[in-house]
C-alpha cells in the first residue's frame, strides 16, 4: 500500500462568453479606479525634485561672486597691510571695513590677471570647453607637442617639486620673485595628479586626490597673498618717492610741536594770532576717525617718522592740493 499523498486534479476551466463578460467588466473597473486616483491626487507641472535650469545658474554665479569677493577681501586686506606698514601705520588700528579692502584690491586686477580668472571660471564650469573649441583651431602638429610636453613635464613633477623646495631654502635671494616658491608647488602637485605620471591612471579618493588638490590650493592662496604683499610694497616705495604730489596739510598750533623731518618748515605767526605756529611741507598718508597720519615732504623710510595729529581746540589741519 503506498503512503504517497495524493492531490486532486486540477479542475479545468471552462471558458464562457458569460465569464469572459465579467472579467472584462471587472478590468474595466480596476482601470476607471486607477484613473479616478491619478486624476485626484494633486497635480504640477514639474516633478517634487526637478529644479529650473534658472535656479542652476543663480546658484553657480552667486558662488563665484562670493569667492571673488572673499578673494578679493584677502588680497586687499594683504596689500593694504603692507602698504602702511612701510609707513609703520598699523591697518588694524584703522578700522577699515569689508567694502575699503575690497576697494583696495582693485590696485591687483590687471589685464594678466583678468584673463587668468577668466580662464579659470570657464575651465571649471565645463573642463572640455576649451578642447571643443580651441584646439580644432590648432595644427595637428603643435597639439602633438604640447601634450607629449605635458606628459614629460608630468613625469617630472618630483624634479619641479625638488627645485620648489630648494628655492624655498634660498628665500631671501630670490626677492621679489618668492611667488614662484608656490607656484611651483601647485604646480608639481597638479602634474603629480595627471595620469602620465600614474601610469595611464586617474588618481581617486581623499588621501590620493582630495588631500594634493587642497595642498595646491593652499599653495596658490600662498602665491596670492605673497603677490599682494609684494605689490602693497612697490605702491608704497612708489608713493615714497613722489611724496609732493600727495594731499598736503597744514597744521596750525596755539604751542610749538615736537616735529621735525626733511621738508618740514614752521613759521610763528606773532602772538596776536591764536594759531601762533604753522607747519607746512606735510604729506597725508590716510585720514580715518580724525586722525592724519602724515608724513614730512623729504621722509625716508630707514630714519624717519610718521606723525599722528588729531585736530583740537588747540590744532587745526587744513588740507590742500599737493604739487604737480
Amino acid at each position: 500500500m503506498s503512503n504517497a499523498r495524493s492531490f486532486p486534479a486540477p479542475r479545468a476551466r471552462v471558458s464562457t462568453p458569460e465569464g469572459e463578460r465579467r472579467l472584462r467588466h471587472a478590468g474595466a473597473r480596476r482601470r476607471l479606479r486607477r484613473v479616478l486616483r491619478r486624476d485626484s491626487a494633486p497635480r504640477s507641472t514639474e516633478p517634487p525634485d526637478a529644479q529650473h535650469p534658472a535656479a542652476g545658474y543663480t546658484t553657480d554665479w552667486a558662488t563665484l561672486l562670493s569667492l571673488a569677493a572673499a578673494l578679493l577681501f584677502y588680497a586687499g586686506a594683504v596689500h593694504t597691510r603692507a602698504f602702511f606698514e612701510y609707513f609703520r601705520i598699523d591697518v588694524l588700528a584703522l578700522g577699515l571695513s569689508f567694502p575699503e579692502f575690497v576697494m583696495r584690491s582693485l590696485r591687483l586686477v590687471t589685464a594678466p590677471v583678468v584673463l587668468t580668472a577668466v580662464v579659470t571660471v570657464v575651465v571649471l564650469r565645463d573642463p572640455q570647453l576649451l578642447s571643443r573649441s580651441v584646439l580644432p583651431l590648432l595644427p595637428p602638429t603643435l597639439i602633438d607637442q604640447c601634450r607629449r610636453v605635458v606628459r614629460r613635464a608630468a613625469r617630472f613633477h618630483l624634479l619641479v617639486l625638488c627645485v620648489a623646495v630648494i628655492m624655498l631654502f634660498s628665500w631671501g635671494r630670490i626677492q621679489p620673485y618668492q611667488w614662484l616658491v608656490p607656484v611651483l608647488l601647485a604646480t608639481g602637485i597638479l602634474l603629480g595628479q595627471s595620469p602620465a605620471a600614474n601610469n595611464g591612471r586617474c588618481p581617486s579618493g581623499i588621501r590620493a586626490r582630495g588631500a594634493p588638490l587642497t595642498a595646491a590650493c593652499l599653495c596658490l592662496l600662498w602665491a596670492v597673498a605673497l603677490a599682494a604683499h609684494q605689490s602693497g610694497l612697490r605702491d608704497a616705495e612708489r608713493s615714497a618717492d613722489h611724496l609732493v604730489s600727495r594731499t598736503a596739510i597744514v597744521v596750525f598750533s596755539t604751542d610749538r610741536l615736537s616735529m621735525t623731518g626733511r621738508g618740514l618748515q614752521v613759521k610763528d605767526l606773532g602772538e596776536q594770532v591764536h594759531y601762533r605756529y604753522r607747519y607746512t611741507g606735510l604729506r597725508l598718508i590716510i585720514e580715518r576717525g580724525g586722525r592724519y597720519q602724515a608724513v614730512a615732504v623729504g621722509w625716508q623710510h630707514d630714519t624717519d617718522s610718521t606723525y599722528v595729529i588729531r585736530e583740537t581746540d588747540d590744532i587745526r589741519v587744513e588740507i590742500t592740493p599737493g604739487a604737480r
